[in-house]
């Protein structure tokens, strides 16, 4: 085969990308290792709903604006968008070349010729367990977020939940619903109230410009790196007080295991002011536009989320005592680049980029995590940046056939 330009990654950055060059009449195909959206069929548990309202995924078609999409609407979605582009399912990339003046892919159905490659698969698909999970007593199962399904599903016990951020805080919440009881090991982790002023804040913060800022608008590059901010699902706030009260234990961040022994550390109270002082700041971003732009708003209403609870001070969690069953790694993904040639790579190994564009002409990236700006990486941004992709494309596709 031989081709203008290969996506490859049949997700909705794929998917994304594939709409904006179908726009501008570039031939192109989509490889998807598994069937388009794979993580989304297989790393989402059973009551997962999407924290963004329908207004901010556009790209998944005609909903209510103030619909919360199910994993599985999401998926349908998908594979009706899937529909409309050159998907081929099931044909993984195993190693990209550069080749004269365009590029060599190794695929599960041979070897493909392309003039552009449009890398969308992501930089959060492949689970990160923390070197501290070989040291955790057999008699507890291990799981990452991505292979949780429900509370069911868990071995009989207590629950132990590792890491406070989205996934964490939603399972914790999934579990305790469930029954179970459930104590997290908590982490500085930003969480945002779901309305202020009478308005939902996701929408404030879109017209403040925060979901499109970029790298260079923060006060220090470091925030980048930094957790997303938590926020909740179906028009509610969610908060580690509120999970308090609703009856989860909350610790420390997991720092040891001494036999059947979980050491935390003493962050506990750190952690709690960490989402509280994002959520401040996160009002006071509202606050600020609608007196710059003169809007009429109601005052601040109170956020139950927001009221004290009593801290326990815990330094250890011993596995027998509290019987715990099982433990829950909400600790984060990261991705496998090694089929990309190592000169797209940095230090660290992950895709050195500036913007969409890589470091090798004719390659770029969709999909990543602050790509060009802060949503780049969700349903709302990535035609943002497909659009950018697509016309460099087109591009230097008219430059190479120049005469």
């Amino acid at each position: 085969m031989d081709i203008d330009c290969v996506v490859v990654g049949g997700g909705p950055a794929g998917l994304a990308a594939s709409v904006a060059l179908t726009a501008r009449a570039v031939e192109h195909v989509v490889f998807e290792r598994g069937r388009p959206g794979q993580t989304w069929r297989s790393q989402r548990w059973d009551s997962f709903r999407l924290n963004t309202p329908g207004w901010a995924n556009a790209m998944l078609g005609a909903q209510d604006r103030g619909a919360f999409l199910t994993a599985g609407e999401v998926v349908e979605r998908l594979d009706r968008l899937a529909a409309e582009c050159p998907v081929r399912a099931g044909v993984p990339v195993t190693r990209l070349s550069p080749d004269g003046g365009g590029f060599v892919l190794d695929t599960g159905v041979g070897r493909v010729r392309s003039r552009a490659v449009v890398v969308a698969t992501g930089d959060e698909n492949v689970p990160r367990v923390p070197a501290l999970a070989r040291a955790i007593p057999d008699q507890v199962a291990q799981l990452h977020a991505a292979d949780y399904r429900g509370p069911a599903d868990l071995p009989a016990g207590a629950v132990l939940v590792v890491g406070s951020g989205q996934s964490g805080c939603q399972i914790a919440e999934d579990l305790v619903q469930g029954g179970r009881r459930v104590i997290l090991a908590t982490s500085p982790v930003g969480r945002a109230p779901w309305r202020h002023r009478g308005r939902d804040t996701q929408e404030w913060l879109f017209d403040a410009g925060f979901f499109h800022q970029r790298i260079d608008d923060l006060p220090d590059p470091a925030l980048a790196h930094a957790p997303r901010p938590v926020f909740g699902s179906g028009g509610r706030s969610l908060s580690l007080q509120s999970l308090a009260r609703a009856g989860v234990t909350l610790t420390g961040r997991m720092v040891d295991v001494k036999g059947h022994r979980i050491v935390v550390d003493d962050t506990l109270a750190a952690n709690v002011a960490a989402g509280d002082a994002f959520a401040a700041r996160a009002r006071a971003m509202v606050d600020d536009i609608i007196r710059r732009e003169g809007i009429e708003a109601p005052p601040a209403e109170p956020d139950p989320t927001d009221e004290p609870v009593d801290l326990p001070s815990t330094a250890t969690v011993d596995v027998l005592t509290e019987g715990i069953g099982s433990l829950v790694w909400c600790t984060g993904f990261t991705a496998d680049f090694s089929w990309l040639p190592g000169g797209l790579l940095d230090g660290a190994g992950h895709p050195a980029h500036d913007g969409t564009a890589a470091t090798l002409t004719g390659v770029w990236y969709l999909g990543l995590h602050w790509l060009t700006h802060r949503s780049s990486d969700t349903l709302n941004g990535m035609p943002r940046d497909a659009a950018q992709v697509a016309d460099s494309v087109r591009a230097h596709l008219d430059h190479i056939r120049r005469p």
